[in-house]
């Protein structure tokens, strides 16, 4: 983290964190959420109605170089998600109340970069006016087309022409940029450590059926065992050791496309030294596992997984070469801490401000 003036001050303020865990002497980090797991070691200020007068004037007095914030992926009005699972009233209008934190970031005069890690590849509602102050939104599911985040996302993007021919489209289509899920440091540190026998061709942790398209890979890998191939899945429910040995264990790691395509899964796999089989991308990515160097893409053709398998698993010595490279990929560029400094270098660009020598 040299690169960065450690002079520098940010202010963070969202359900997550990145910033404060890769910064923490030089940011503040105001919480909006409800769970409190999301953030194991990290110092934070839940957002309260006298927080919020200081965060006002904070923002208009320039206590801090740059903002961050996560937007909300659902409109203060929509309670669908984290209410239901709170324990009483009280508890429950505290995180209404707290999802306006998000909101006050909009009223500063420091430079405000968004930070969109929902899985949707629309910007969500109360996304539209912090991407109008901002001056980055960077977005973990973002569209080969930028313009297809805002459509149909409030009745006057109904149309991609609508989009297209907006004011509000004009003024931030260049904001946008792709950035990874990643992968934390305690996790990379552990699977650094990992050097397994593999005894697995195949493995694959999660639903089949969050899509279309992992339900028909699951066809093809039950055709693959058939054919005498180990494939290790497992439903979920694995604790993070466990799952990181299986993943080394594997000469192979499924990841295909769920809700979004982008996957911690992609980045996981890597740094245990298991080639990542990815289905084909669909949005733009951040310094991107490249096919055939550091990960296999394969066809969503009907048989395109079967194929990509039984090619693979007949070179076990490229593999081997390509997943010592995906490692090397990942600890460059997708830890938490290469994302945090690539963010906060980017973002003082954007708002033209000079990085430390």
């Amino acid at each position: 983290m040299g690169a960065i003036d450690p002079q520098l001050r940010f202010l963070e303020i969202g359900e997550f964190s990145l910033i404060k865990r890769c910064l923490p002497e030089q940011t503040e980090f105001i919480f909006t959420g409800a769970n409190l797991r999301r953030l194991p070691g990290v110092a934070f200020q839940s957002f309260s109605p006298g927080r919020a007068i200081e965060l006002l004037r904070g923002l208009r007095g320039r206590a801090w170089d740059l903002v961050f914030c996560f937007p909300p992926a659902l409109p203060l009005w929509d309670c669908r998600r984290g209410v239901a699972g709170l324990p009483s009233t009280l508890a429950r209008l505290t995180f209404q109340f707290r999802r306006l934190g998000t909101y006050v970031a909009k009223y500063s005069r420091i430079p405000l970069v968004v930070l969109d890690y929902n899985d949707m590849a629309s910007v969500s509602i109360p996304g539209l006016p912090l991407l109008d102050r901002s001056v980055a939104y960077f977005k973990r599911e973002l569209p080969l087309d930028p313009a297809k985040a805002l459509f149909n996302v409030v009745p006057r993007f109904r149309t991609h022409r609508r989009v297209m021919s907006s004011a509000f489209f004009e003024r931030n289509r260049t904001k946008f940029r792709p950035i990874s899920a990643g992968v934390s440091e305690e996790t990379a540190q552990i699977a650094k450590q990992l050097r397994p026998e593999k005894t697995v061709d195949v493995f694959f942790a999660g639903s089949r059926l969050n899509s279309e398209i992992r339900r028909r890979g699951f066809d093809e890998l039950g055709e693959l065992a058939k054919r005498g191939y180990t494939i290790d899945i497992s439903g979920g429910g694995l604790s993070q050791s466990e799952y990181l040995e299986r993943c080394a264990r594997s000469w192979l790691t499924w990841s295909p496309e769920g809700l979004g395509w982008e996957c911690l899964r992609h980045y996981e796999a890597s740094v245990c030294g298991s080639v990542p089989l990815l289905s084909t991308p669909g949005i733009q990515r951040y310094q991107p596992l490249q096919e055939g160097v550091h990960a296999l893409v394969y066809s969503d053709q009907p048989g395109g997984l079967l194929r990509a398998v039984e090619t693979a698993l007949a070179q076990k010595p490229a593999l081997e070469l390509m997943a010592g490279r995906a490692r090397q990929h990942v600890l460059a560029h997708h830890t938490q801490a290469r994302i945090c400094e690539h963010i906060v270098a980017a973002s003082l660009d954007a708002a033209k401000r000079p990085l430390a020598a």
